[in-house]
């Protein structure tokens, strides 16, 4: 029997994946230290206590299609914390669509420098329905 604990890393090709860090630390605030990066390797970071993210150098541009990830879509605590994104954002003029109300959520979305789909979502609570 298998039994899959987790995600153990995400891999997204960047055209500067130091440029991408930065946007991760800066923005979505990872605690990620750029000081002994080596330009020529992966640049890999956590988030959350299970999953890691790692930014790979790739000069070719992709296209979205089948076989390939649409979005990665992070969980956050509170709509304060989405608010707050959302003031970030706009102080770096980084377009973003949201939050949109869903059923059980509010979820935000943007790209990253190097176009990569990202979603920050906050699950409803009792005090947000009705």
């Amino acid at each position: 029997m298998l039994y899959l604990q987790g995600v153990h890393h995400i891999g997204l090709n960047c055209r500067n994946p130091l440029k991408t860090a930065e946007f991760f630390k800066e923005i979505l605030e990872v605690p990620l230290s750029l000081d002994d990066v080596d330009e020529s390797q992966p640049i890999y970071f956590t988030v959350g206590p299970h999953m890691r993210i790692g930014l790979h150098q790739h000069d070719t541009a992709g296209q979205n299609g089948i076989g390939q990830v649409d979005h990665i879509a992070f969980s956050i605590a509170t709509r304060a914390e989405l608010d707050y994104l959302v003031d970030k954002l706009e102080v770096q003029n980084i377009p973003y669509r949201g939050p949109i109300e869903r059923s059980t959520s509010y979820n935000l979305y943007f790209e990253s420098p190097d176009g990569h789909q990202l979603e920050v979502r906050v699950e409803k609570d009792e005090q947000d329905e009705g």
